[in-house]
């Protein structure tokens, strides 16, 4: 009778997950398709440069977005019965927001202009900075605080229907690496122009004007969220630029590939299971009646079979992936096989983290959830040093690998040590 109540109690989440994971189906497949398209027709040298492009400014994202994606979403799924409240949430973060990408617009302007290793790359950053600007207008946060994830994922798939097929058209041959940027970018750009549009329309919000002092309490509440997130990108975003200073184009596009193929899977399974359960579990805790407890324990056991069986898969498929893709890729399965180790630690961290300590936990296992991706960060600093210089992209996906183990067994540590 139990186990019946909670699937009942626990339905619309479950509904929602098996329609995020349909529609997340799409918007990974459509860049596995367009993938291995850009990787032959660019080739290693020309994905190269795209995969730096995408890093560096996907590194900026990550200060515009600031953990909002969490701290935000919390926030809007305790107030979203209060009209008010969670207008003055949404409009002092889009402030906060705004603020950011104006920092970071001047932080690639300096790049780009001043340091030669960027400015070999400079075209391709620019064509694809639309990407920041859609990042900065675009308020996944918001419909996922308010339970609608499922439309906002909907509105990310058109976009990607009706633009990333314009790579086919547009990018033919390895000149044609500024294209394949701007295309990939604008995807960003048009969901947020459909996401706006839809707000305004169904008048979701009201209009609150923003003020300094709640723009500076959302960035102190998403603080050390950032600065996890930020710590995050230390083994995901940087370790790429780092590549950029010791290895070749070529061996960055190989690398790349293989990174964003293991990410990509990830993000297929895992990323709607978290869209939908975060703000459940959020809710449930404030309630504080023990049943989000119930909820965690079900929604762990799922992810981390989800996780081993994408684990297996990419290993298992590692092996036939050079010759699908050309001589231009040869040794990429060695950096596969190494990554396909990593699902299970980042499903693992990820529920004891995200869904654990942010959801189920309060402001201190936050800050512990932040403390972890410090000590990750430090550990891939030290391991990206000491690695890529004598084993190149080889040693960059040991360190993604050993990094994503060492922040999903501290994540369980603190778990079980403060809740």
């Amino acid at each position: 009778m139990q186990i019946k109540k909670s699937i009942n109690n626990n339905r619309k989440e479950l509904v929602d997950t098996l329609y995020l994971i349909m529609l997340q189906g799409i918007n990974q497949l459509l860049p596995i398709i367009v993938m291995p398209y850009l990787m032959v027709k660019l080739g290693a040298e020309g994905y190269g440069y795209v995969g730096f492009s995408l890093s560096v400014v996907q590194y900026l994202i990550i200060i515009v977005d600031f953990g909002f994606n969490l701290s935000a979403t919390k926030r809007i799924a305790v107030v979203v019965e209060d009209r008010i409240a969670l207008s003055r949430v949404f409009w002092n973060v889009v402030a906060a927001k705004f603020l950011l990408m104006f920092v970071t617009t001047l932080i690639l302007f300096v790049l780009v202009v001043f340091v030669p290793t960027f400015c070999l790359y400079g075209n391709a950053i620019i064509a694809t900075y639309p990407m920041l600007l859609g990042s900065a207008l675009t308020f996944m946060w918001f419909f996922q605080g308010i339970g609608r994830i499922r439309l906002f994922s909907i509105m990310n798939t058109v976009s990607k229907i009706a633009l990333l097929p314009l790579i086919f058209v547009f990018v033919q041959t390895p000149d044609d690496y500024v294209m394949a940027a701007l295309l990939q970018a604008v995807v960003f750009v048009s969901t947020a122009v459909i996401s706006n549009i839809y707000i305004a329309r169904k008048h979701l919000v009201a209009w609150v004007r923003p003020t300094w002092q709640f723009v500076k309490e959302e960035l102190h509440v998403s603080f050390p969220l950032f600065l996890s997130s930020a710590s995050t990108s230390v083994y995901t975003q940087f370790i790429v630029i780092v590549l950029g200073f010791y290895c070749t184009t070529e061996e960055i596009g190989k690398y790349s590939s293989a990174e964003r193929i293991m990410r990509a899977m990830c993000f297929l399974l895992y990323v709607p299971l978290n869209q939908v359960f975060f703000p459940r579990i959020s809710q449930l805790a404030s309630q504080k009646n023990g049943e989000e407890r119930r909820l965690f324990s079900q929604v762990r056991f799922l992810v981390l079979g989800i996780m081993s069986a994408v684990s297996v898969a990419l290993w298992c498929g590692s092996w036939w992936l050079p010759s699908l893709l050309g001589p231009d890729y040869v040794g990429m399965d060695v950096y596969m096989r190494i990554f396909a180790l990593a699902p299970i630690a980042i499903g693992f961290g990820g529920v004891y983290g995200q869904m654990g300590l942010i959801g189920i936990g309060n402001e201190y296992t936050s800050r512990r959830f932040r403390d972890v991706y410090f000590v990750a960060a430090v550990s891939a600093f030290v391991l990206m040093f000491t690695l890529i210089p004598f084993f190149h992209a080889t040693g960059a996906s040991l360190v993604v690998t050993l990094t994503e183990v060492i922040v999903a067994l501290l994540m369980f540590y603190n778990f079980k040590k403060y809740l």
